[in-house]
């Protein structure tokens, strides 16, 4: 089937459900009261009317009890509301003060009394705390009581650096935290794998999960939103890690208003530790660096009915709510500090570099010659030849001192814009001149409310997001990695409500999300560079990426950006439908929703180029798998000869991605009896993964013959040429679910529920960079992908005779030839699965109790479970790794990896006597494929596919498994006594394989470390994100004014009263520390590790072995009893490596070895001052701090890398200090350059008028 077709017959089943749906199906941000009409004697009444007048709006809505006299009234707003029940020779019923929440569920009984309808029986408390009619676990916010706590944080220690966002008030509710966009976490369930709803409708940014702020609305404009966490209805789905349901506020039939302004300044932060200000002003010598910083977040709402003076009166009928919100943030950074190349090394003196001899299971490193290695000693390239013992070996440069002359002409032209050190140090030693950036988001939206009648009415909202910042870094033109943001995102929703009957309800809703993002560099002519030929975006800078030791300085910035983009869109259209029916004691409900989104792109993705510079290009290649504990070779060094270790190319293109998906429900809400209530329900989802709309992505094909290798298996095939498809949508997505709410008396519920529910489709970040680049790796360990001086060697008229580049290109060219005759093995850029279009499965649970102990106080317990299968996990395709297994290795190739000559075989290049003696037909390198290079080890021509090295499965198999278990408890107060509490506790164990995130830029080797890829199993592991105790308490307390007589003691009460103290205090368990990484080169020798697979994140880790008895510790990160500048923190005597040729034993996280603990604790004391009676008019003004109490935070000294391939920390790693004596690297150093990792506190002031 052609790619044609498959897109026919989608854009058919699509129309096919668009239409369905508007007439019987969906979802809903609604909520719902329900309850028994009876009279004194119990008994149940009939076709009573019941009637919901909403407060604010005056807006009715209407039922009528069932024969068994229950009622429903479903589809309602949030809000406020009054029940009334009116039965003919009863006294009218009246129930005041009833809120409904977003997907809450409200039981309202009914008992009327015997008199006339003239009468009537008025009930204004308001409605209990316990939640009686569901299973569900959710979790209510209220805007208001987000805006009255300290919990917005608009301060640098937020991470955010942008408008508020209201994802951070689930740091509120148990089980749940909020970090920043990466990693947004509910009930262990993989980061980024939130639902957000507006108005009843996706909203989720489809590009990246991680990116929720360029498209969120105004907290201002949210009436509230509920976090539906576990065993939510049927209608509800296509959510993994917790469901946000925002309802948009309404405007009422009073005119209502605000104007607000939440202000940062510097002098309200403390300084940032580790800094001194008397680098850039003597003045201030001694004194902590304390960044300018303006920013403020400030904006207005108004909302009412829609009079027109005497041509229309919209009271009880139309109503408009518009918002304005506005951030603007002008920021003076004065602490940069980046590491640049030293006066030395700009001259290719690089005697400084060198730190001490280079170990091999702790004894020294000699090499075939005898000579023993020094950690970045240098070695000559044009030295490479063959010792009598077969292995590879070179001479180092005398001195470690590179001549002049060998110096790459762009490379000295390129290292002519970086600028001079600033102080004699070899790291750090480049304070960035202090240097200005901005950032302006602005959002209005507009909110227009219409009721046609009783029984009719209609909603429209719409908003706007843009978002605009140079990203300036301080670093000149054209190195600079500052990249021009400009995003602007457009939503839209309708909804049409109906009651058909007074016990049927249909809704309709229709919605569109537009994005649109520019992601650039700055400008730069490449042919000013004078190399030999230009990249395909020849206009912007490229990007030089340095890895490998830098301990001892270099150049530590990255230039440019991998993948700029002209322009990337995200079009979403959704729609949905429900109907509603109550029926004797159960409520019906049926629906369906479905969506359609594209993702048109413009990417220059590698298209400028992508240099990278590691040390093994002058490296002795002697050290190559031999588990050293530290390398030869200087990236820098590298560069200054023009020595590329990867080179990336990648053709400008256009292209568009896109997917739909699909839902249908059926659920019932069944009253057994009053005590007890049912809920069970079943939801259809088909949920599609995305695909480039003309089929001109490309992905790695593990069973066709390859051309370009001879015909070898293995090439890379695309779907607009192939005749294929490359994957099948799942299409058994059914989701049973089923709750029970029992009341086992009046104060006390007891809730449980059960339930599958699957996640929605594989985020489409990566759709930004499937332009096709091309990977040109270097032919062998040591040599070079390409001469920095010859540009790009793909460009036309290069001197290689390549081909140019194009896009699309639909040949067979996988390997490329890089030089006549040669074909070095390439990483195909990307892989898909063939099964990654199954969505993940969660199999959640909850069991619980909530008792009332007064009226406004409820205390809850819960156990919460959740098993996760299916998560798209690329650590673990085996495809992918492309590597070596033990038992098979020695099964077909007669090598044995317990053998130290057999190991020390896998590594050694083909040219070598020792290879060609046990496998002589590699004498000709193109027996493996035409064009193989000799250059290449061993283990490369064994595994599957030796054309390949690693690929990247951005949309991976479905193999991620996660585990979650845990006791949350929650203490509600209701505000009384002019408090408020809210309290939660969790306790919790988390466990994951293979995935840690919704998209692959998360699921990185910091966050899942794979030891062992066949041996799946082994890899079960603590979730790296995961705090067994978390414990979070809010509160509010205005101060009452007394009674007072005499105009001193009225002064005295007036001062003494709204005074306002609020506070948000989270205490949590520290995060887990890393194991440290083997270094015995097991996974070099198996083509399992980065060199080998640098496309599969980072490829596999083994781990040292854990020695019992002795502390990995050896300070208690808590007791402020050690100096992180001068003092390791971690115990290397507390592992053993693994020995050779095997793997090791420990886990990858303990429980019980984990770094500070970092509570967050903000408090705020502000005023509320009443300008009309009862408040109505009043100005609130209170100043916020966040870690109010200035405790230093540490960087964990093993970080986990949310966003990078970050290797696993050494514990052999040399220690080494700078000239004043303070640690710049080692086993255990904390790094506080810069105050890194310190949060210190952050202050600002909140000023809100409002009418």
């Amino acid at each position: 089937m052609s790619v044609t077709e498959v897109n026919m017959k989608a854009r058919t089943g699509w129309a096919c459900l668009f239409f369905f749906s508007v007439a019987a199906f969906a979802q809903s941000d609604r909520g719902t009261i329900t309850g028994t009409i009876g009279d004194p004697a119990g008994a149940v009444v009939a076709s009573a009317p019941v009637e919901a007048r909403n407060a604010e709006t005056g807006a009715l809505y209407q039922a009528a009890s069932s024969a068994t006299g229950n009622y429903t009234l479903s589809q309602l707003p949030a809000g406020t509301y009054e029940i009334s029940v009116t039965v003919p020779g009863f006294k009218r019923f009246i129930r005041q003060n009833v809120v409904v929440s977003v997907a809450g569920t409200l039981r309202v009984d009914v008992e009327l009394e015997v008199g006339s309808a003239s009468e009537s029986v008025t009930v204004v408390e308001a409605a209990p705390l316990l939640k009686t009619e569901s299973g569900e676990l959710s979790h209510n916010m209220t805007t208001e009581r987000v805006d009255s706590l300290p919990v917005i944080n608009l301060g640098f220690g937020a991470n955010l650096g942008n408008v508020r966002n209201p994802l951070q008030a689930i740091n509120l509710i148990p089980g749940s935290s909020f970090v920043n966009d990466n990693t947004l976490r509910v009930n262990g369930l993989p980061a980024n794998t939130q639902s957000i709803r507006i108005e009843g409708q996706d909203a989720t940014d489809g590009q990246n999960r991680r990116e929720n702020q360029v498209n969120q609305a105004s907290l201002d404009a949210i009436q509230e939103v509920t976090v539906q966490t576990s065993n939510y209805a049927a209608e509800y789905g296509q959510a993994g890690g917790g469901y946000f349901n925002y309802t948009m506020r309404s405007g009422t039939n009073q005119l209502h208003g605000s104007a607000y302004d939440y202000f940062v300044n510097e002098v309200l932060n403390a300084g940032v530790p580790f800094t001194d200000a008397g680098i850039s002003d003597s003045l201030k010598a001694g004194q902590h660096i304390r960044d300018t910083q303006r920013r403020h977040n400030y904006g207005f709402t108004i909302g009412g009915p829609i009079v027109l003076p005497k041509l229309y009166n919209g009271h009880d009928r139309t109503f408009f709510f518009f918002s304005f919100e506005q951030f603007r943030e002008t920021q003076v950074i004065a602490k940069g500090l980046t590491t640049v190349p030293t006066l030395g090394y700009r001259r290719g003196d690089f005697s400084g570099a060198t730190i001490g001899p280079v170990t091999i299971g702790g004894q020294p490193a000699i090499d075939a010659l005898g000579r023993p290695l020094i950690q970045n000693q240098i070695f000559d390239p044009t030295t490479t030849r063959t010792a009598s013992d077969g292995t590879t070996v070179r001479d180092p440069f005398p001195g470690n001192i590179i001549p002049i002359d060998r110096m790459d002409p762009v490379a000295a032209k390129i290292q002519g814009f970086i600028p001079l050190p600033l102080n004699s140090g070899v790291v750090n030693n480049y304070p960035i001149p202090a240097y200005t950036n901005f950032r302006h988001t602005t959002i209005p939206s507009f909110k227009l409310d219409h009721n046609l009648s009783s029984r009719v009415k209609l909603a429209w909202y719409y908003s706007e997001n843009r978002n605009f910042t140079p990203g300036s870094d301080g670093i000149p033109q054209p190195i600079t990695a500052a990249v021009v943001q400009d995003n602007v995102t457009r939503t839209t929703r309708i909804n049409y409500d109906q009651s058909l009957t007074p016990t049927m309800l249909l809704h309709l809703g229709a919605g569109l999300m537009y994005m649109h993002q520019i992601f650039l560099s700055a400008p730069y002519d490449q042919s000013q560079l004078g190399w030999g030929g230009n990249f395909s975006a020849a206009q912007l800078f490229p990007q030089i990426v340095f890895g490998g030791d830098t301990s001892r300085g270099g150049f530590t910035w990255t230039t440019s950006h991998f993948a700029p983009y002209e322009y990337a869109k995200d079009i979403k259209t959704t729609a949905n439908a429900s109907l509603t029916w109550v029926r004797g004691n159960h409520t019906f409900k049926f629906g369906g929703e479905g969506l359609f989104e594209g993702f048109p792109t413009h990417t220059y993705s590698r298209a400028h180029g992508v240099l990278n510079f590691a040390q093994a290009q002058t490296a002795d290649p002697w050290q190559d798998g031999r588990g050293v504990n530290a390398n030869t070779g200087f990236a820098y060094a590298s560069y200054f000869l023009g020595l590329t270790s990867g080179i990336n190319d990648g053709a400008q293109a256009t292209l568009r991605f896109g997917y739909h998906n699909f839902a249908g429900y059926i659920q019932d809400s069944w009253k057994v009896t009053r005590k007890l209530t049912l809920d069970y329900g079943l939801r259809y989802d088909y949920v599609t993964l995305i695909r480039e709309q003309y089929g001109r992505n490309s992905t790695a094909s593990f069973d066709r013959p390859n051309p370009a290798a001879g015909g070898r298996i293995g090439t890379v095939i695309y779907e607009a040429t192939c005749g294929c498809t490359y994957f099948h949508n799942y299409p058994w997505a059914l989701g049973p679910r089923l709750g029970a709410a029992y009341q086992i008396n009046s104060k006390t519920v007891f809730r449980a529920g059960a339930g599958i529910a699957y996640g929605g489709s594989q985020t489409a970040g990566s759709a930004r960079s499937a332009n096709d680049f091309k990977t040109l790796s270097a032919p062998g360990y040591g040599e070079t992908a390409g001469l920095v001086r010859d540009g790009n060697p793909l460009a036309p008229g290069n001197r290689f005779g390549n081909p140019p580049l194009v896009w699309p290109d639909y040949g067979p060219n996988y390997p490329l030839e890089v030089a006549p005759g040669v074909r070095p093995p390439i990483s195909p850029f990307f892989h898909i699965d063939r099964h990654a279009g199954r969505p993940a499965r969660i199999f959640q649970w909850s069991i619980g109790l909530q008792r009332e102990i007064t009226h406004n106080l409820v205390v809850e317990a819960t156990y919460v479970g959740n098993r996760g299968v299916w998560w798209a996990s690329p650590v673990l395709s085996i495809e992918d790794y492309n590597a070596l297994e033990p038992v098979s290795l020695k099964k077909n190739w007669g090598i044995d990896i317990s053998n130290p000559a057999d190991r020390a075989l896998l590594t050694t290049r083909i040219s070598s006597p020792l290879v060609i003696a046990r496998f002589p037909w590699l004498a000709n390198p193109n027996n493996v494929y035409p064009g193989f290079p000799a250059t290449q080890s061993l283990n490369q021509v064994l595994r599957n596919f030796p054309q390949f090295l690693g690929s990247p499965g951005f949309w991976g198999p479905p193999l991620g498994d996660t585990w979650y278990d845990s006791l949350q408890t929650k203490v509600s107060k209701r505000l009384s006594g002019g408090l408020t509490v809210d309290s939660a506790f969790t306790w919790a164990k988390e466990l994951s394989n293979g995935v840690g995130a919704d998209t692959s830029y998360v699921n990185s080797p910091g966050t899942n470390v794979v030891n062992d890829v066949f041996n799946r199993g082994i890899n079960k592991q603590l979730t790296s994100f995961g705090r067994p105790f978390v414990l979070v308490t809010s509160f509010r307390y205005t101060t009452p004014g007394f009674r007072a007589e005499g105009k001193g003691m009225k002064a005295l009460s007036w001062a003494a009263r709204d005074w306002n103290i609020a506070g948000v205090l989270r205490y949590q368990s520290g995060e887990v520390l890393r194991t440290p990484a083997s270094r015995n080169g097991l996974l070099t020798q198996l083509a399992r590790d980065r060199t080998n697979n640098p496309a599969v994140w980072g490829g596999g880790e083994t781990l040292w072995n854990r020695v019992q008895g002795v502390n990995p510790l050896l300070f208690d990160p808590n007791c402020k009893c050690f100096d992180p500048t001068t003092q390791l923190v971690l115990n290397p005597a507390a592992w053993v490596d693994a020995p050779a040729g095997t793997f090791g034993t420990s886990a990858p996280f303990y429980d019980n070895v984990r770094w500070q603990r970092q509570p967050a604790e903000s408090l705020s004391l502000g005023r509320t001052f009443g300008l009309a009676k009862e408040n109505r008019v009043r100005l609130d003004i209170r100043a916020e701090f966040f870690n109010v109490f200035n405790r230093l935070f540490l960087a964990n000294p093993t970080p986990i890398s949310s966003i990078t391939q970050s290797p696993g920390p050494n514990a052999a790693a040399p220690t080494t200090r700078n000239n004043a004596g303070q640690l710049t690297s080692g086993y255990g150093f904390v790094n506080t350059f810069n105050g890194n990792g310190s949060q210190p506190r952050t202050g600002q002031i909140v000023a809100r008028f409002s009418f």
